[in-house]
């Protein structure tokens, strides 16, 4: 076992962290261990403790969340019977498997990371049928889904307090919840399908302690040192607070309008690069902060013109958009790709040798990881995959919002959505959960504010 450190933080600490989320896995996993499907779901959000023990524990892990996924498929029957859009979205991950095998072995890439990386989709396009099929089941109330997934997001507190105590509140961006090692994006993710989830489990109708919640879940966020999340989650909870339920004024109105801009004033004083100041509770600048957005999105135009490259996430995704409205003929490599390799396995200075276009490989969108790695066929069938599943929203309202969540992801964030299966299993939950009320039971949900999304 090699485990994987990183720059400039003590190990030790790491440990400590380490040790802190193992507990809490194995707790949880106590908890839940009747419930075959129930484990799965835990593994998949445990992801970190794995990347940390190694490439070789990290490929076994995988392996054996897609055996074990796999395997459930086959005892619950989960591909027995299609329902409607079922054929759409498995017609369109067929085309996604071969054009992204084409790509990846055109490009000579290792079988073992085109395996581990086809995983991550595979074990996705599963949880579309297994995720229904468990809705549907009557051996486990729907509500012990509920409180899991709670549970699980609750643990990602734990792990956030923790951090905060251990690292002495220091922003490190690496370390975030259960999920990441590497990386601190998921700062980001984590609070946004938190909050949605819930204000799914709760109809709508938070209370004071669901707030903390939601506080709970920024702190992941916070600690990552994550800008984003100031700017998104309020406009994520005003758009489920107020679009959603079309709500006139009343106590909640009122509630999502204090709260939402407040956590944005507090996230600007908070994090360091937002204000003039580079401290922590630094002065409010609105001026400042959305200069500094707007240059850390697209870069800076004077830099741009000495670099030659694109800057910022934002800049990215236009350099392949430009590559495919504009005039020259694209290449064999614009339409598949140029592999794996060089955007997942290899460091910061390997990528910056393959002359992608952008200046630092932390520029790179969802968006622009699918063109470089299968091309802009791999982004086609990525686009009719995964949009083919969230147009399965029965609620156009909530199809609409959570379709902008992940169209920002993938176009001009990371694009975490469609590659970890943690998040694809919570979009396939909303996307079955809320259309489990309108087709199975609407009568339990006349006391709700649910039958109103559906007009």
């Amino acid at each position: 076992m090699s485990f994987i450190p990183l720059p400039g933080i003590d190990i030790s600490k790491i440990f400590q962290l380490y040790f802190v989320e193992l507990l809490s896995l194995i707790y949880i996993l106590r908890k839940y261990s009747k419930n075959k499907f129930y484990i799965l779901i835990i593994l998949i959000f445990y992801t970190a403790i794995f990347a940390f023990a190694g490439k070789d524990i990290q490929n076994i892990y995988r392996i054996i969340i897609l055996v074990f996924t796999l395997m459930l498929c086959s005892q619950k029957r989960a591909f027995a019977s299609f329902k409607k859009g079922d054929n759409f979205i498995t017609v369109a991950f067929v085309l996604f498997s071969l054009f992204y095998f084409y790509s990846t072995i055109r490009s000579n890439d290792n079988f073992t990371i085109i395996l581990s990386q086809y995983s991550r989709y595979l074990v996705s396009y599963c949880l579309w049928f297994l995720v229904r099929k468990e809705l549907f089941s009557e051996l486990y109330p729907i509500e012990k889904l509920n409180r899991l997934i709670y549970d699980i997001f609750l643990m990602q507190i734990v792990i956030s307090i923790a951090k905060l105590i251990i690292f002495q509140g220091k922003q490190i961006e690496h370390l975030v919840g259960s999920i990441a090692h590497t990386g601190g994006s998921d700062g980001t993710t984590i609070p946004i399908y938190g909050f949605i989830f819930l204000w799914f489990y709760r109809k709508g109708n938070l209370k004071i302690n669901d707030w903390l919640f939601v506080v709970g879940l920024m702190l992941a966020g916070f600690l990552a040192g994550k800008r984003a999340v100031w700017f998104i989650v309020p406009l994520v909870i005003a758009a489920f607070m107020i679009y959603v339920p079309k709500l006139k004024m009343n106590k909640t109105l009122w509630i999502t309008i204090i709260l939402a801009p407040l956590a944005f004033y507090l996230g600007v004083r908070l994090t360091p690069t937002l204000n003039p100041e580079n401290k922590v509770w630094g002065s409010f600048e609105l001026d400042y902060t959305f200069d500094y957005a707007d240059k850390y999105q697209f870069g800076d135009e004077k830099r741009m013109k000495v670099d030659k490259r694109a800057q910022g996430r934002g800049g990215a995704t236009i350099l392949v958009w430009n590559k495919l409205t504009g005039t020259d003929l694209l290449t064999d490599d614009d339409w598949f790709g140029k592999g794996l390799t060089g955007m997942y396995t290899g460091s910061y200075t390997d990528f910056n040798k393959l002359k992608f276009g952008v200046s630092g490989k932390g520029n790179s969108t969802g968006y622009f990881q699918t063109y470089t790695t299968t091309g802009f066929a791999g982004f086609f069938t990525t686009f009719l995959l995964f949009y083919g599943i969230l147009w399965q929203f029965k609620s156009r309202r909530i199809r609409w919002v959570v379709m902008g969540i992940v169209t920002w992801e993938y176009f001009m964030y990371i694009g975490n959505t469609f590659r970890y299966p943690a998040y694809m299993f919570l979009i396939v939950y909303f996307i079955h959960y809320s259309n489990y009320f309108l087709i199975k039971s609407p009568v339990k949900m006349k006391n709700t504010l649910f039958p109103t999304y559906y007009n």
